[in-house]
């Protein structure tokens, strides 16, 4: 009787390592494949890297100063990063909307030098998309090397849009009255800018004010000028606040809220146009 439990037991021991090797036998080809998906995942993530043009941010702010050569930036970070800093001119939008029809709406073709950013830690997304832009002929696309954590560590500016601790001191204001004794929208020295949308600035604005809507105010702050008093207003005060803190962060530092803005300008005897 001991001798058959015995047998029993080596029998039983004997099916289970045979299980364990047949079980073996699938398992292995599985875990291998893993292991060489991982490998060839890493490799594409390098290569799709290496292949992406770059430019530093060195290059980009020589470009950008320069005035005769204008780039397209496209900053991939959600909107409220993008609000808080970004560069001079560069265009909110996520990677996926971000392609053929988005860049012709942009005012960019095939061979306008075309800079991808984010914040610098997904260098792989950013990479990808310089590359599928470049395989569908933009062929001048790069991305910013570092991303903005590398912009601002190199000490240049970034723009805001307000909503952040330090952007309340950027903003001065001014009265109504004060603007209409020192001569209103026909002194020399003071120039009106109306930051609404087009369609409403036509119904009525200050005389001789330059409209500029506030999506467009980087883009065309060659119209503002650098030295005589500016001042803005819009739909509401918020928004006039938002353009004097886009404008101060343009190093337009003579740039002021018109407080109350229209309907105080009409209350104090300004006039319409």
């Amino acid at each position: 009787m001991f001798e058959r439990k015995n047998q029993n037991k080596v029998f039983a021991i004997g099916f289970v390592l045979i299980l364990i090797v047949v079980a073996w036998s699938f398992v292995r080809p599985a875990i291998s494949r893993l292991g060489d998906s991982g490998e060839n995942s890493d490799k594409k993530i390098n290569e799709e890297i290496m292949k992406a043009p770059a430019i530093t941010p060195d290059s980009l702010f020589k470009k950008i100063s320069a005035k005769d050569n204008k780039a397209f930036i496209f900053d991939l970070r959600d909107d409220i990063d993008f609000n808080r800093g970004h560069i001079e001119a560069s265009v909110n939008i996520s990677s996926d909307s971000l392609n053929s029809k988005a860049l012709g709406s942009s005012g960019a073709d095939k061979t306008s030098d075309i800079v991808i950013t984010n914040e610098g830690e997904d260098v792989f997304g950013v990479a990808k998309k310089v590359n599928d832009l470049v395989a569908n002929g933009f062929s001048n696309t790069k991305y910013l090397q570092g991303g903005i954590s590398a912009w601002k560590n190199k000490g240049y500016l970034l723009v805001s849009s307000g909503g952040g601790e330090a952007d309340e001191s950027k903003i001065k204001k001014v009265s109504a009255s004060q603007l209409i004794s020192a001569g209103g929208s026909g002194s020399d020295s003071i120039q009106f800018i109306d930051v609404r949308d087009k369609q409403v600035f036509s119904t009525g604005h200050i005389p001789s004010a330059i409209n500029i809507p506030l999506s467009e105010l980087e883009k065309d702050q060659d119209k503002i000028s650098p030295v005589k008093k500016v001042i803005v207003y819009g739909k509401d005060e918020d928004e006039a606040k938002r353009s004097a803190i886009t404008l101060f962060d343009l190093s337009f530092f003579n740039a002021y809220v018109l407080e109350g803005g229209l309907d105080e300008w009409k209350k104090s005897g300004g006039k319409m146009e």
